[in-house]
C-alpha cells in the first residue's frame, strides 16, 4: 500500500506555531515520513510576510527530493495576473497545481467573467486547483467543478466543517457534490473538526469523514496530515492512524485509495 500525505507545509520558520516555529523544517518532515512509512507528500507553500519565497523554497525541496515531495504553488487567484502566475508556476516551479487560501469570505467572484482566463490557464496546463473552502462557499465550489470538468478541484480538511454540527444541513451542500468526477476532498486536519483536537478517535471528526465516505466514495478522498500545524495536537503517526486504524467502514482496498492511491492519481505522484 502506497502512503502519500496529500497536505503538508514546509517552512524553516513558522511564527504561528511559536514557540515551535522550527517544527516545519524539511529534514524533520522527511524523518517523520520515514518513521511512519509514508512514501511521498504533497507540499502546499504558504507565501506570507514570514515566508515570502516559500513557493521557490518548496520547488527546490521537491527538486532535491523528487522521490519524496511533490509541490504545488501558492497563487493569489484573486489577482488580475492569476492566469500568468499559473503558467509561471507550471514552467518555472514545476508545480502540479495551485493552492489558494481565499482573502475574502465570499468567493462567488470566482464565477465571474474576469476569472475566465484563470480557469483556461489551469485547464491548459493540467493543473490541480486546491482550495480552502468553508461551508458558505460549498455552492461556489460545486459550480466551479460543474463548469470546468477538466480541472481537478480538491477541497482541504474535510471541507472545514468546524462551524457545523454533524447533522447540519449546511454540510449537505458539500455532500451533494459526491457525483462530480473532478471534485475531491482531503481527509486531513481532523483536529480542526474535532471536539477536542488531541482526540484522534473523536466521533465528531470521524462522523464528518463517514458522511464524506458515503457521499463521495473512497475514490474521491485523499488522506493528509496538515503537518506541521497538526503537530500541536497529534504526532505525525497518529494523524495517519486516524484513517489507517480508527476510521470505520473501510476495506483494505478503500484504505489503499484514500491513503495514497487517490493522491497518486490526482497529483501525478
Amino acid at each position: 500500500m502506497r502512503l502519500i500525505d496529500a497536505h503538508v507545509h514546509i517552512l524553516d520558520d513558522y511564527p504561528p506555531l511559536r514557540p515551535f516555529e522550527d517544527l516545519g523544517r524539511c529534514d524533520r518532515l522527511l524523518h517523520l515520513m520515514d518513521d511512519a512509512g509514508v512514501e511521498k507528500a504533497i507540499v502546499l507553500p504558504v507565501v506570507a510576510d514570514f515566508a515570502p519565497r516559500n513557493n521557490e523554497q518548496c520547488a527546490q525541496w521537491a527538486l532535491d527530493h523528487p522521490d519524496r515531495l511533490v509541490n504545488l504553488a501558492d497563487v493569489q487567484l484573486h489577482e488580475s495576473d492569476a492566469a500568468i502566475a499559473v503558467a509561471r508556476a507550471r514552467h518555472e516551479l514545476a508545480a502540479v497545481g495551485v493552492s489558494y487560501y481565499p482573502s475574502s469570505a465570499d468567493i462567488a467572484w470566482m464565477l465571474g467573467p474576469p476569472c475566465d482566463p484563470l480557469w483556461e490557464a489551469l485547464s491548459e496546463h493540467d493543473m490541480v486547483c486546491n482550495l480552502q473552502v468553508t461551508a458558505p462557499n460549498y455552492v461556489v465550489l460545486l459550480e466551479l467543478a460543474t463548469r470546468y470538468p477538466d480541472i481537478r478541484f480538491v477541497a482541504n480538511h474535510l471541507g472545514l466543517p468546524h462551524t457545523l454540527e454533524g447533522d447540519d444541513a449546511g454540510y449537505a451542500r458539500l455532500l451533494v457534490g459526491g457525483d462530480l468526477p473532478n471534485l475531491f476532498v482531503k481527509a486531513s486536519a481532523f483536529y480542526a473538526a474535532a471536539a477536542a483536537p488531541w482526540d484522534m478517535r473523536c466521533p465528531r471528526a470521524l462522523g464528518f469523514f463517514a458522511q464524506l465516505l458515503e457521499a463521495f466514495g473512497p475514490a474521491k478522498l485523499l488522506w493528509g496530515t496538515d503537518w506541521p500545524p497538526v503537530g500541536r495536537h497529534l504526532t505525525y503517526r497518529q494523524s495517519l492512524d486516524i484513517v489507517r486504524t480508527f476510521a470505520a467502514g473501510l476495506s483494505d482496498d478503500d484504505r489503499a485509495l484514500i491513503l495514497g492511491g487517490n493522491a497518486a492519481c490526482v497529483y501525478g505522484a
